[in-house]
């Protein structure tokens, strides 16, 4: 067992939610395939391509107006968000940091339902992500940069040679 997850806070640009924050998950990560087969072959490939678009739902206790005015910006006008974790090393018995940082827009609003005096959770989905980063314990596992073509894997710049031979 590497870590546990100990607790996690979320930014919304310079918004701290740790007091209102209910559920917030990060992108999941998968790549478009390009089936390949052979003529002749008995058996197909599956060739990785681009990375899909990221999406990363969060969902906040009530109705936050400073959250939900940022629904219907532009491309252009990003909000960066940031999601920070502590992890926990069973084994060595430290803590270890995690930081994801994202660059996108919120495109998605699902107002609270209220029942009563209750209302329920403000559902949130931050979409068009241009730039991802996820660090953990000062490394930097993977950096995505939709404008600089960017690519990184486990601190590899996949996108070096790429963008070298075609002059990005």
């Amino acid at each position: 067992m590497d870590s546990v997850i100990y607790g996690a806070n979320w930014y919304v640009d310079t918004l701290n939610q740790r007091l209102r924050l209910d559920t917030v998950q990060m992108p999941n990560l998968s790549r478009v395939q390009d089936t390949i087969t052979l003529a002749g072959s008995w058996m197909a490939f599956e060739n990785p391509g681009e990375i899909e678009p990221l999406s990363a739902p969060f969902s906040l206790h009530g109705s936050h107006d400073d959250v939900r005015s940022l629904f219907g910006r532009e491309a252009g006008d990003w909000t960066t968000f940031y999601y920070y974790e502590r992890l926990r090393d069973l084994q060595a018995g430290k803590n270890i940091g995690r930081v994801v940082i994202l660059k996108g827009l919120v495109s998605a609003v699902s107002q609270p339902r209220v029942s009563g005096k209750r209302g329920g959770q403000t559902e949130y989905q931050v979409g068009s992500i241009v730039a991802y980063e996820d660090i953990v314990d000062g490394k930097r596992i993977h950096a995505f940069d939709f404008f600089s073509n960017k690519i990184v894997i486990n601190g590899t710049d996949y996108s070096a040679d790429h963008n070298a031979i075609i002059a990005a």
